[in-house]
């Protein structure tokens, strides 16, 4: 049977392209991607035919895409029953909200750093960190990534130390090796402060972190979202250009307590930068 004369229902792509109110070149991308196969090809002509049992998928993936799906997310809810796709929707959605508050905080932000106002006045202090032997774990990560990563980081660490009989000592210290945001992706680097003596483990690394002088400030849980407490780092890097002090290595979180748990005014985190010290 020729490739064109499937039934006669079959339709060419510019008609299937009105029935279901896409491009052509939409189509096109949809086969390129695997999300709408069409039922024919014309070996010799390359020509695309549709059935009309396609109209349903195709009008779903186009509704997807005006929601703003990408389309890797659209290849996941496709193929699925009704109650499946339902979950994955929402999970979806869910995510898309979130970014969204994250920007609309992060415009507020902006708003406020180029009018030269604060919502937070931090005092800046300084102090000697003495040479620590770490546990530590590092990785490169996307911003949506970051929260999974460092808990699954401190119970992999306290974990293993518990397992070679060491004890932490102090809380954990997460490294920013480079920042994490749309255009960089780290590394992190969460660091565990430990006596006694273990072995490192696949991606567990035992490491000296050096003596050093930090300049910090201490964030209250209520400031410690992004982008709020972006306001901390920027308080620190102000203090460091008005003391003429350089930073000798990354920028850093002392992660004092659990941030889920705390309450508004709780302390949960410094935010603090190694300085050169002038003698």
């Amino acid at each position: 049977m020729d490739a064109v004369n499937v039934s006669s229902a079959v339709m060419t792509i510019g008609e299937f392209a009105r029935r279901t109110r896409l491009s052509a070149r939409a189509l096109r991308l949809y086969d390129t991607q695997g999300l709408l196969t069409p039922a024919a090809v014309d070996p010799r002509t390359g020509y695309r035919r549709y059935t009309a049992d396609q109209v349903d998928r195709a009008r779903q993936i186009a509704l997807l895409r005006s929601a703003g799906m990408a389309l890797a997310e659209i290849a996941e809810v496709v193929d699925l029953d009704g109650p499946a796709a339902d979950l994955v929707i929402g999970e979806w959605w869910r995510r898309v909200e979130a970014r969204h508050r994250a920007r609309h905080s992060l415009v507020a932000y902006l708003r406020t750093m180029y009018l030269g106002r604060s919502e937070k006045v931090y005092e800046v202090q300084t102090r000697d960190v003495p040479e620590q032997k770490v546990l530590t774990v590092s990785r490169r990560l996307s911003v949506a990534d970051l929260d999974g990563f460092l808990d699954e980081g401190v119970a992999a660490l306290r974990d293993h130390l518990k397992q070679g009989g060491a004890e932490p000592t102090g809380p954990h210290v997460v490294i920013f090796h480079n920042p994490v945001n749309e255009d960089s992706d780290g590394p992190v680097e969460v660091c565990q402060p430990f006596t006694g003596s273990v072995e490192p483990s696949g991606t567990l690394v035992v490491r000296l972190e050096p003596a050093h002088t930090e300049a910090y400030v201490t964030v209250p849980r209520k400031a410690f979202d992004y982008p709020e407490v972006l306001q901390a780092y920027d308080a620190v890097e102000q203090w460091l250009r008005q003391h003429d002090v350089r930073m000798t290595a990354p920028c850093r979180e002392i992660h004092l307590a659990d941030w889920r748990a705390a309450g508004p005014d709780d302390p949960v985190a410094d935010v603090a930068f190694p300085i050169t010290t002038n003698g």
